[in-house]
């Protein structure tokens, strides 16, 4: 039988365009096609591998970023929160050590007047009834008076001036405090 006699005999091809390359192969059309559609079933599957890999490396990628900004995110407000943490923490013990009575109210007052900076002008100094009555026996600068006043809480003082008033509170400083490390984190 001839070459065109068996391939007749096994299919028949309608070419819509001439051939650009032939080649001959061993064995039987269904043993190649089967070759064939292997060698494409693994190209495939090595190509989808790679677009696999490729789309799971953006993703690695794109979660890296997100875990790093959500990592930034809480060291910044674990900080801020710390702060918060150590101004409370700050503010207990103070008013405990206030309520027991243990902090140098002479040296807050002095200290006050001295900033007051009127030299030896005649300063009013407004303290809680409890802190007044401690220092009944301490004697500070000619023309200086010490006053009782319940509006200020102890620990506090309360400077009237020649120049007006300054104001020596515990809250307001550690909320001072607070700002400037809160503006340090920033």
């Amino acid at each position: 039988m001839s070459v065109e006699a068996r391939s007749n005999a096994h299919c028949s091809v309608a070419l819509h365009a001439g051939p650009t390359s032939a080649s001959i192969v061993e064995g039987e059309l269904e043993a190649w096609l089967e070759r064939r559609s292997a060698a494409a079933r693994e190209a495939g599957i090595a190509e989808g591998e790679a677009r696999a890999r490729e789309r799971a490396a953006k993703a690695l990628d794109a979660a890296c970023v997100r875990l790093e900004a959500a990592s930034q995110h809480a060291a910044e407000e674990m900080a801020h929160c710390a702060v918060q943490l150590v101004l409370e923490i700050a503010r207990e013990v103070l008013r405990s050590e206030l309520d027991a009575g243990r902090y140098d109210l002479e040296r807050i007052v002095r200290d006050t007047l001295s900033f007051a900076n009127v030299g030896r002008g005649n300063c009013v100094v407004h303290l809680n009834p409890a802190d007044a009555a401690a220092l009944a026996d301490i004697r500070f600068r000619a023309g200086t008076t010490v006053e009782a006043d319940a509006d200020v809480a102890r620990g506090d003082v309360h400077v009237t001036t020649p120049r007006g008033l300054l104001v020596r509170e515990i809250d307001e400083a550690l909320r001072a405090i607070g700002e400037r490390l809160q503006g340090d984190l920033a």
